[in-house]
Protein backbone atom coordinates (compact mmCIF):
# COMPACT_ATOMS: atom_id res chain seq x y z
CA UNK A 1 0.00 0.00 0.00
CA UNK A 2 1.41 3.39 -0.89
CA UNK A 3 2.39 5.90 1.81
CA UNK A 4 -0.43 8.20 0.40
CA UNK A 5 -3.03 5.71 0.74
CA UNK A 6 -1.60 4.70 4.57
CA UNK A 7 -1.94 8.89 5.43
CA UNK A 8 -5.72 8.36 5.85
CA UNK A 9 -5.79 7.58 9.32
CA UNK A 10 -3.06 9.40 10.51
CA UNK A 11 -5.25 12.86 10.97
CA UNK A 12 -8.86 10.97 11.58
CA UNK A 13 -9.27 12.00 15.12
CA UNK A 14 -8.76 15.73 14.81
CA UNK A 15 -11.25 17.93 12.57
CA UNK A 16 -10.39 21.43 13.05
CA UNK A 17 -8.69 23.23 10.14
CA UNK A 18 -7.38 26.53 10.24
CA UNK A 19 -9.16 29.02 7.62
CA UNK A 20 -7.39 32.27 8.36
CA UNK A 21 -3.99 33.93 7.62
CA UNK A 22 -0.96 32.77 9.64
CA UNK A 23 0.52 35.05 12.86
CA UNK A 24 4.37 35.32 12.48
CA UNK A 25 5.48 32.83 14.21
CA UNK A 26 3.18 30.10 12.03
CA UNK A 27 4.48 31.58 9.01
CA UNK A 28 8.31 30.91 10.22
CA UNK A 29 7.38 27.45 10.88
CA UNK A 30 5.87 26.77 7.56
CA UNK A 31 9.09 28.50 5.91
CA UNK A 32 11.52 25.76 7.95
CA UNK A 33 8.99 23.25 7.12
CA UNK A 34 8.77 24.23 3.40
CA UNK A 35 12.87 25.29 2.99
CA UNK A 36 13.32 21.25 4.76
CA UNK A 37 10.65 20.00 2.13
CA UNK A 38 12.83 22.06 -0.85
CA UNK A 39 15.78 20.15 0.83
CA UNK A 40 14.92 17.11 0.45
CA UNK A 41 13.67 16.98 -2.67
CA UNK A 42 16.70 18.18 -3.67
CA UNK A 43 19.30 15.29 -2.07
CA UNK A 44 16.63 12.80 -1.63
CA UNK A 45 14.94 11.96 -5.08
CA UNK A 46 16.54 9.62 -7.22
CA UNK A 47 15.90 12.28 -10.04
CA UNK A 48 13.42 15.27 -8.85
CA UNK A 49 13.94 17.38 -11.94
CA UNK A 50 12.80 14.66 -14.61
CA UNK A 51 9.60 16.63 -15.45
CA UNK A 52 9.19 19.94 -13.42
CA UNK A 53 13.00 22.03 -14.38
CA UNK A 54 15.18 22.84 -11.25
CA UNK A 55 14.18 26.46 -11.71
CA UNK A 56 11.11 26.07 -11.56
CA UNK A 57 10.98 24.37 -8.44
CA UNK A 58 13.31 26.93 -7.06
CA UNK A 59 10.29 29.92 -8.01
CA UNK A 60 7.06 27.86 -6.94
CA UNK A 61 8.91 27.13 -3.46
CA UNK A 62 10.32 30.87 -3.02
CA UNK A 63 6.99 32.10 -4.44
CA UNK A 64 5.03 29.82 -1.53
CA UNK A 65 7.06 31.80 0.85
CA UNK A 66 6.50 34.85 -0.38
CA UNK A 67 2.97 34.71 -0.49
CA UNK A 68 2.59 33.12 3.36
CA UNK A 69 1.26 36.46 5.06
CA UNK A 70 -1.85 35.79 2.33
CA UNK A 71 -2.24 32.37 3.15
CA UNK A 72 -4.05 29.72 5.62
CA UNK A 73 -3.02 26.59 6.48
CA UNK A 74 -4.95 24.63 3.63
CA UNK A 75 -4.01 27.48 0.90
CA UNK A 76 -0.39 26.26 2.07
CA UNK A 77 -0.98 22.53 1.72
CA UNK A 78 -3.25 22.72 -1.47
CA UNK A 79 -0.25 24.93 -2.73
CA UNK A 80 2.82 21.94 -1.47
CA UNK A 81 0.59 19.10 -3.18
CA UNK A 82 0.87 20.87 -6.64
CA UNK A 83 4.47 21.17 -6.43
CA UNK A 84 4.94 17.87 -5.84
CA UNK A 85 2.27 17.07 -8.58
CA UNK A 86 4.53 19.04 -10.87
CA UNK A 87 7.91 17.03 -9.55
CA UNK A 88 5.61 14.61 -12.11
CA UNK A 89 5.45 10.76 -10.78
CA UNK A 90 2.73 9.04 -8.46
CA UNK A 91 5.17 8.38 -5.60
CA UNK A 92 6.36 11.93 -4.72
CA UNK A 93 3.75 13.17 -2.98
CA UNK A 94 2.54 16.06 -0.05
CA UNK A 95 0.07 13.91 2.06
CA UNK A 96 -2.68 16.23 3.28
CA UNK A 97 -3.79 13.52 5.08
CA UNK A 98 -1.26 13.58 7.69
CA UNK A 99 -2.69 16.69 9.07
CA UNK A 100 -6.29 17.14 10.76
CA UNK A 101 -8.57 16.63 8.08
CA UNK A 102 -12.77 16.07 7.31
CA UNK A 103 -14.38 14.79 4.29
CA UNK A 104 -18.09 15.10 2.67
CA UNK A 105 -19.75 11.79 3.56
CA UNK A 106 -19.22 10.38 -0.12
CA UNK A 107 -17.59 7.99 -2.14
CA UNK A 108 -17.34 8.50 -5.95
CA UNK A 109 -16.89 6.74 -9.02
CA UNK A 110 -16.80 7.44 -12.61
CA UNK A 111 -18.97 5.63 -15.26
CA UNK A 112 -17.84 6.83 -18.64
CA UNK A 113 -18.15 10.44 -18.27
CA UNK A 114 -20.60 9.97 -15.31
CA UNK A 115 -19.70 10.47 -11.69
CA UNK A 116 -21.79 8.19 -9.60
CA UNK A 117 -22.24 8.29 -5.82
CA UNK A 118 -21.31 4.67 -4.82
CA UNK A 119 -21.62 4.96 -1.02
CA UNK A 120 -22.64 7.51 1.32
CA UNK A 121 -23.05 7.79 5.35
CA UNK A 122 -26.19 7.11 6.75
CA UNK A 123 -28.05 10.26 6.81
CA UNK A 124 -27.65 10.58 2.58
CA UNK A 125 -28.00 7.17 1.59
CA UNK A 126 -30.63 7.78 -0.65
CA UNK A 127 -28.84 9.46 -2.48
CA UNK A 128 -26.70 6.70 -3.78
CA UNK A 129 -26.70 5.62 -7.33
CA UNK A 130 -26.87 9.61 -8.14
CA UNK A 131 -24.99 11.16 -10.27
CA UNK A 132 -22.92 14.25 -8.70
CA UNK A 133 -23.56 17.08 -11.29
CA UNK A 134 -21.82 20.06 -9.43
CA UNK A 135 -20.20 21.69 -5.92
CA UNK A 136 -21.21 25.59 -5.00
CA UNK A 137 -21.81 25.59 -9.07
CA UNK A 138 -18.81 23.75 -10.27
CA UNK A 139 -19.33 21.40 -12.55
CA UNK A 140 -17.72 18.10 -12.44
CA UNK A 141 -15.05 18.72 -15.06
CA UNK A 142 -14.86 21.94 -13.73
CA UNK A 143 -13.53 20.24 -10.53
CA UNK A 144 -11.91 17.98 -12.57
CA UNK A 145 -10.04 20.63 -14.18
CA UNK A 146 -9.38 22.73 -10.72
CA UNK A 147 -8.01 19.36 -9.18
CA UNK A 148 -5.92 17.56 -11.59
CA UNK A 149 -2.83 19.82 -10.94
CA UNK A 150 -2.89 18.70 -7.42
CA UNK A 151 -3.68 15.06 -7.30
CA UNK A 152 -1.54 12.68 -5.50
CA UNK A 153 -0.20 9.30 -6.90
CA UNK A 154 -0.35 9.78 -10.28
CA UNK A 155 1.10 8.12 -13.08
CA UNK A 156 -0.85 9.15 -16.18
CA UNK A 157 -4.50 10.13 -16.82
CA UNK A 158 -6.06 6.63 -15.17
CA UNK A 159 -4.83 7.57 -12.05
CA UNK A 160 -5.16 10.93 -12.12
CA UNK A 161 -9.03 9.81 -12.44
CA UNK A 162 -9.51 7.51 -9.92
CA UNK A 163 -7.04 9.69 -7.26
CA UNK A 164 -9.85 12.95 -8.45
CA UNK A 165 -12.87 10.17 -7.54
CA UNK A 166 -10.99 10.08 -3.55
CA UNK A 167 -9.58 13.69 -3.33
CA UNK A 168 -13.11 15.36 -4.70
CA UNK A 169 -14.67 14.29 -1.13
CA UNK A 170 -11.43 16.00 0.61
CA UNK A 171 -12.61 18.99 2.54
CA UNK A 172 -9.38 21.30 3.28
CA UNK A 173 -8.43 20.15 -0.82
CA UNK A 174 -11.30 22.04 -2.18
CA UNK A 175 -10.90 24.63 1.10
CA UNK A 176 -7.31 24.89 0.04
CA UNK A 177 -8.52 25.59 -3.83
CA UNK A 178 -11.46 28.06 -2.84
CA UNK A 179 -13.94 25.68 -3.88
CA UNK A 180 -15.73 25.59 -0.35
CA UNK A 181 -15.25 27.92 2.40
CA UNK A 182 -14.58 27.46 6.30
CA UNK A 183 -17.30 26.84 8.44
CA UNK A 184 -20.11 26.65 5.53
CA UNK A 185 -21.83 23.86 4.11
CA UNK A 186 -21.43 23.03 0.06
CA UNK A 187 -23.47 23.32 -2.56
CA UNK A 188 -23.98 19.47 -3.67
CA UNK A 189 -26.21 19.31 -6.90
CA UNK A 190 -27.37 15.91 -7.70
CA UNK A 191 -29.25 13.64 -10.62
CA UNK A 192 -31.02 11.00 -10.71
CA UNK A 193 -33.08 10.06 -14.27
CA UNK A 194 -35.15 13.23 -14.42
CA UNK A 195 -35.16 14.34 -11.09
CA UNK A 196 -32.76 16.81 -9.58
CA UNK A 197 -31.58 17.83 -6.06
CA UNK A 198 -29.42 20.23 -4.41
CA UNK A 199 -28.21 19.66 -0.69
CA UNK A 200 -26.12 22.34 1.75
CA UNK A 201 -23.67 19.36 2.71
CA UNK A 202 -20.96 19.76 5.84
CA UNK A 203 -18.39 17.39 6.14
CA UNK A 204 -17.88 14.68 8.54
CA UNK A 205 -14.89 13.31 10.79
CA UNK A 206 -12.09 10.77 9.01
CA UNK A 207 -13.62 8.39 11.32
CA UNK A 208 -16.78 8.40 9.71
CA UNK A 209 -15.92 8.78 6.00
CA UNK A 210 -13.36 5.68 6.84
CA UNK A 211 -16.24 3.35 6.84
CA UNK A 212 -17.26 4.24 3.18
CA UNK A 213 -16.30 1.58 0.11
CA UNK A 214 -19.07 0.99 -2.11
CA UNK A 215 -22.28 0.17 -1.29
CA UNK A 216 -22.48 -2.22 -4.70
CA UNK A 217 -21.53 -6.39 -3.68
CA UNK A 218 -20.41 -8.70 -5.88
CA UNK A 219 -23.06 -11.22 -6.32
CA UNK A 220 -22.23 -12.24 -9.78
CA UNK A 221 -20.05 -14.62 -10.35
CA UNK A 222 -20.33 -16.47 -7.20
CA UNK A 223 -17.31 -17.01 -5.29
CA UNK A 224 -16.09 -19.07 -2.67
CA UNK A 225 -13.14 -17.35 -1.17
CA UNK A 226 -10.65 -19.68 1.16
CA UNK A 227 -7.67 -18.64 3.24
CA UNK A 228 -5.13 -19.72 1.68
CA UNK A 229 -2.65 -18.44 5.02
CA UNK A 230 -1.47 -15.26 2.29
CA UNK A 231 -3.17 -12.42 3.97
CA UNK A 232 -4.43 -9.97 1.29
CA UNK A 233 -5.21 -13.24 -1.15
CA UNK A 234 -7.84 -14.89 -1.52
CA UNK A 235 -8.08 -18.29 -3.87
CA UNK A 236 -11.58 -19.15 -5.39
CA UNK A 237 -11.90 -22.62 -7.15
CA UNK A 238 -14.11 -22.49 -10.36
CA UNK A 239 -14.69 -25.92 -11.17
CA UNK A 240 -16.88 -25.33 -14.11
CA UNK A 241 -14.10 -23.23 -16.13
CA UNK A 242 -10.87 -25.61 -14.25
CA UNK A 243 -9.74 -21.88 -13.37
CA UNK A 244 -8.31 -21.27 -10.09
CA UNK A 245 -9.09 -17.21 -9.27
CA UNK A 246 -6.87 -15.20 -6.81
CA UNK A 247 -8.33 -11.97 -5.39
CA UNK A 248 -5.10 -10.27 -5.29
CA UNK A 249 -6.68 -6.87 -3.12
CA UNK A 250 -3.60 -6.40 -0.96
CA UNK A 251 0.22 -7.75 -0.44
CA UNK A 252 1.35 -10.22 2.13
CA UNK A 253 5.22 -10.14 2.60
CA UNK A 254 7.15 -12.62 0.89
CA UNK A 255 7.80 -14.95 3.57
CA UNK A 256 4.27 -15.39 4.35
CA UNK A 257 4.25 -16.56 0.24
CA UNK A 258 6.73 -18.66 0.45
CA UNK A 259 5.91 -20.74 3.60
CA UNK A 260 2.15 -21.22 2.21
CA UNK A 261 3.30 -22.32 -1.51
CA UNK A 262 3.40 -25.96 -0.52
CA UNK A 263 0.04 -26.05 0.91
CA UNK A 264 -1.42 -23.95 -2.11
CA UNK A 265 0.79 -26.09 -4.82
CA UNK A 266 -0.99 -29.10 -3.51
CA UNK A 267 -4.95 -27.34 -3.50
CA UNK A 268 -4.51 -26.70 -7.52
CA UNK A 269 -3.00 -30.20 -8.23
CA UNK A 270 -6.09 -31.64 -6.32
CA UNK A 271 -9.04 -29.51 -7.92
CA UNK A 272 -7.36 -30.35 -11.69
CA UNK A 273 -6.80 -26.50 -12.62
CA UNK A 274 -5.83 -25.54 -15.89
CA UNK A 275 -6.36 -21.83 -15.63
CA UNK A 276 -5.23 -19.00 -13.63
CA UNK A 277 -7.02 -15.65 -12.65
CA UNK A 278 -5.12 -13.08 -10.86
CA UNK A 279 -6.93 -9.91 -10.19
CA UNK A 280 -4.68 -6.85 -9.49
CA UNK A 281 -7.91 -4.31 -9.47
CA UNK A 282 -8.03 -2.25 -6.78
CA UNK A 283 -4.77 -3.09 -5.81
CA UNK A 284 -2.82 0.06 -4.78
CA UNK A 285 0.83 -1.75 -4.49
CA UNK A 286 2.97 -3.16 -1.64
CA UNK A 287 6.33 -5.19 -2.23
CA UNK A 288 6.10 -6.85 -5.79
CA UNK A 289 8.59 -9.43 -4.80
CA UNK A 290 5.63 -10.90 -2.98
CA UNK A 291 3.90 -11.06 -6.58
CA UNK A 292 7.53 -12.88 -8.01
CA UNK A 293 6.82 -15.47 -5.24
CA UNK A 294 3.47 -16.29 -5.51
CA UNK A 295 5.00 -16.38 -9.43
CA UNK A 296 7.17 -18.76 -8.57
CA UNK A 297 5.08 -21.18 -6.64
CA UNK A 298 2.94 -21.22 -9.67
CA UNK A 299 5.30 -21.77 -12.15
CA UNK A 300 6.14 -25.59 -11.64
CA UNK A 301 2.98 -26.45 -11.57
CA UNK A 302 2.81 -28.33 -15.30
CA UNK A 303 -1.16 -28.89 -15.17
CA UNK A 304 -1.26 -25.40 -15.76
CA UNK A 305 -2.07 -24.39 -19.79
CA UNK A 306 0.97 -21.37 -19.81
CA UNK A 307 0.37 -21.20 -23.30
CA UNK A 308 -2.69 -19.53 -23.41
CA UNK A 309 -4.50 -20.17 -20.10
CA UNK A 310 -2.99 -17.13 -17.35
CA UNK A 311 -4.98 -13.64 -17.59
CA UNK A 312 -4.34 -10.77 -15.09
CA UNK A 313 -7.37 -8.18 -14.13
CA UNK A 314 -6.21 -4.73 -14.12
CA UNK A 315 -8.21 -1.53 -13.78
CA UNK A 316 -6.73 2.37 -12.67
CA UNK A 317 -6.47 1.25 -9.41
CA UNK A 318 -4.12 -0.82 -10.42
CA UNK A 319 -0.70 0.92 -9.41
CA UNK A 320 3.24 0.93 -7.94
CA UNK A 321 3.84 -2.99 -7.15
CA UNK A 322 0.56 -4.30 -8.99
CA UNK A 323 1.27 -2.52 -12.01
CA UNK A 324 4.72 -3.96 -11.51
CA UNK A 325 3.43 -7.54 -11.27
CA UNK A 326 1.13 -6.95 -14.22
CA UNK A 327 4.12 -6.45 -16.28
CA UNK A 328 5.90 -8.66 -14.62
CA UNK A 329 2.86 -11.47 -15.16
CA UNK A 330 3.06 -10.87 -18.92
CA UNK A 331 6.37 -11.88 -19.13
CA UNK A 332 6.97 -14.71 -17.11
CA UNK A 333 3.86 -16.02 -16.51
CA UNK A 334 2.54 -15.33 -20.35
CA UNK A 335 -0.61 -13.88 -18.80
CA UNK A 336 -3.13 -11.97 -20.95
CA UNK A 337 -4.60 -8.58 -19.67
CA UNK A 338 -7.52 -8.02 -19.01
CA UNK A 339 -10.12 -5.40 -18.03
CA UNK A 340 -9.09 -1.47 -17.93
CA UNK A 341 -5.32 0.30 -18.39
CA UNK A 342 -3.29 0.43 -14.79
CA UNK A 343 -3.24 3.60 -13.08
CA UNK A 344 0.55 3.27 -13.15
CA UNK A 345 3.40 3.67 -15.48
CA UNK A 346 5.63 0.45 -16.07
CA UNK A 347 8.67 2.49 -16.44
CA UNK A 348 8.34 4.49 -13.36
CA UNK A 349 9.69 6.39 -10.24
CA UNK A 350 8.81 4.28 -7.32
CA UNK A 351 10.23 2.85 -3.81
CA UNK A 352 9.56 6.48 -1.84
CA UNK A 353 10.95 7.55 1.24
CA UNK A 354 8.78 9.10 4.11
CA UNK A 355 9.80 12.39 5.41
CA UNK A 356 8.03 14.05 8.62
CA UNK A 357 8.29 18.12 8.61
CA UNK A 358 10.06 19.38 11.73
CA UNK A 359 7.12 21.68 13.07
CA UNK A 360 4.05 20.93 11.35
CA UNK A 361 5.12 17.45 11.57
CA UNK A 362 3.18 16.96 7.82
CA UNK A 363 4.26 13.84 5.96
CA UNK A 364 5.56 14.14 2.60
CA UNK A 365 7.21 11.05 0.16
CA UNK A 366 9.81 11.22 -2.43
CA UNK A 367 11.07 8.58 -5.09
CA UNK A 368 14.57 6.71 -4.63
CA UNK A 369 14.28 4.02 -7.37
CA UNK A 370 13.56 4.03 -11.52
CA UNK A 371 11.84 1.04 -12.61
CA UNK A 372 12.07 0.32 -16.28
CA UNK A 373 9.23 -2.45 -17.10
CA UNK A 374 9.20 -2.34 -20.50
CA UNK A 375 11.20 -1.38 -23.78
CA UNK A 376 8.83 1.07 -25.67
CA UNK A 377 7.45 4.28 -24.00
CA UNK A 378 4.08 3.88 -22.37
CA UNK A 379 1.93 5.54 -19.66
CA UNK A 380 0.07 2.78 -18.45
CA UNK A 381 -0.20 -1.15 -19.10
CA UNK A 382 -3.05 -1.57 -21.49
CA UNK A 383 -5.36 -4.57 -21.42
CA UNK A 384 -4.73 -7.07 -24.10
CA UNK A 385 -8.53 -7.72 -24.08
CA UNK A 386 -10.34 -4.29 -22.92
CA UNK A 387 -13.57 -4.43 -20.74
CA UNK A 388 -15.00 -1.68 -19.51
CA UNK A 389 -17.40 -1.81 -16.60
CA UNK A 390 -20.87 -0.54 -17.03
CA UNK A 391 -22.80 1.41 -14.47
CA UNK A 392 -25.65 -1.35 -14.87
CA UNK A 393 -23.39 -4.28 -13.76
CA UNK A 394 -22.10 -2.54 -11.04
CA UNK A 395 -25.77 -1.16 -9.50
CA UNK A 396 -26.69 -5.31 -9.74
CA UNK A 397 -23.28 -6.34 -8.16
CA UNK A 398 -22.58 -8.18 -11.25
CA UNK A 399 -18.95 -8.28 -12.50
CA UNK A 400 -18.59 -7.36 -16.00
CA UNK A 401 -14.50 -8.06 -16.49
CA UNK A 402 -14.84 -11.24 -14.28
CA UNK A 403 -18.26 -12.94 -15.79
CA UNK A 404 -17.68 -11.70 -19.21
CA UNK A 405 -13.68 -13.74 -19.04
CA UNK A 406 -15.74 -16.32 -17.78
CA UNK A 407 -18.17 -16.59 -20.28
CA UNK A 408 -15.30 -16.17 -23.03
CA UNK A 409 -13.36 -19.47 -20.74
CA UNK A 410 -16.75 -22.06 -20.61
CA UNK A 411 -17.10 -21.27 -24.58
CA UNK A 412 -13.47 -22.00 -25.40
CA UNK A 413 -13.89 -25.35 -23.12
CA UNK A 414 -16.55 -26.26 -24.58
CA UNK A 415 -15.25 -25.61 -28.16
CA UNK A 416 -12.82 -28.12 -27.90
CA UNK A 417 -11.10 -27.70 -24.55
CA UNK A 418 -8.42 -25.81 -25.56
CA UNK A 419 -8.12 -22.12 -24.97
CA UNK A 420 -6.45 -19.74 -27.76
CA UNK A 421 -5.56 -16.36 -26.98
CA UNK A 422 -8.39 -13.85 -26.34
CA UNK A 423 -9.39 -11.51 -28.87
CA UNK A 424 -11.28 -8.49 -29.09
Amino acid sequence: MNDWVKALLLGCCVTHVAATPLNEAEQQAWITDIDFYAHQVKVRHIHPFHTLTEGDFKRRIETLKTDLPELNEAQIETRLMAISRAIGDGHSNYLMMSGPHQHFPFRFKFFGDTLKVVDATSEYRGLIGTQLHSINGLSVAELYTQLAPVLPGVDNQFSEQSSFEYYLSLHKLLLGLGIVKQGLPASFHFIAGTNEKTLQISPVSMQEFGKLSSAYSRVEPKLTAQDIGMPGITLSLLENQKAAYFDFASYPTPEQVMLRCDALQSTLESAGSRYLIIDFRGNSGGNFYSGLALSACLLPLDQIDWMRGVYVLTDSVTFSAAMSNTAQFRQILNAQVVGTPTGGDPNHFAENSQFLMPNSGRRFTLSKRYYPFIAEQSDSVYPDIHIEPSWDDYRRGRDTVLTELLVRLNGMLIAGNTVPALAE
